[in-house]
């Protein structure tokens, strides 16, 4: 599906932020998002094992750029 992606970006971002809220200093934010977006890569794997964790790595930080990119964008 061509939306894949774009769905598990949004998960990733969500749920980074999700635990962003509950404590988690921002630090680490990146490196949870990679985590997760390698977890969520699972889902459907890409074929061999490395090239679905390196979907997960784009992924995650796709994820985390995204974040960012509108933090700037906005002004906060």
């Amino acid at each position: 599906m061509i939306y894949e992606p774009a769905v598990i970006i949004a998960v990733v971002l969500g749920l980074v932020e999700v635990v962003k809220r509950i404590g988690l200093p921002s630090r680490f934010c990146p490196l949870l998002a990679v985590v997760i977006g390698v977890l969520a890569s699972f889902i459907s794997p890409s074929g061999s094992i490395g090239l679905t964790i390196m979907v997960g790595v784009i992924y995650g930080l796709s994820a985390s750029g995204f974040y960012s990119g509108v933090k700037n964008t906005a002004g906060k």
